[in-house]
């Protein structure tokens, strides 16, 4: 048996070649800047612990990225205030009154700091917890 080239092997099933390579923002800035948004946000586990567990953290994750992040590339608007028609109008009132809107804002990031770290559940912490023995200690 013959070895095939790389190329070729790529070409038989009909799969593109991508020459990306992982951890490089140059290769894929959408990707790579998405990434970097989940990953930089407050309330991210670093780890799910199952399927389920990744599906909750995401659905909340995106009702935040689309309707309450201000996204920098849109004016500071969130995507839902732009998909709306809504980006032109609040951009020409910022600009009105920029005082206003600078403590405004202020404000709100104020009020605004714990929303995404909240929970719900008590945590529950006990620093001088015994570890459970499967041996009984007479």
């Amino acid at each position: 048996m013959k070895a095939k080239k790389i190329k070729d092997m790529f070409e038989e099933p009909k799969m593109p070649q991508i020459f990306s390579r992982p951890r490089t923002p140059n290769d894929n800035p959408f990707v790579e800047s998405m990434f970097s948004t989940i990953k930089g946000a407050p309330q991210y586990p670093g780890r799910f612990l199952d399927l389920e567990n990744a599906y909750d953290y995401f659905v909340t994750f995106s009702a935040w990225h689309n309707k309450v992040h201000f996204h920098s590339g849109i004016d500071y608007v969130t995507p839902e205030q732009c998909h709306l028609g809504l980006r032109d109008q609040i951009v020409a009132h910022r600009k009105a009154d920029p005082i206003n809107q600078r403590l405004f804002r202020k404000e709100v990031n104020r009020q605004n700091q714990n929303v995404l770290t909240a929970n719900s559940k008590p945590v529950i912490l006990n620093l001088n917890q015994e570890p459970p023995c499967s041996v009984i200690n007479i």
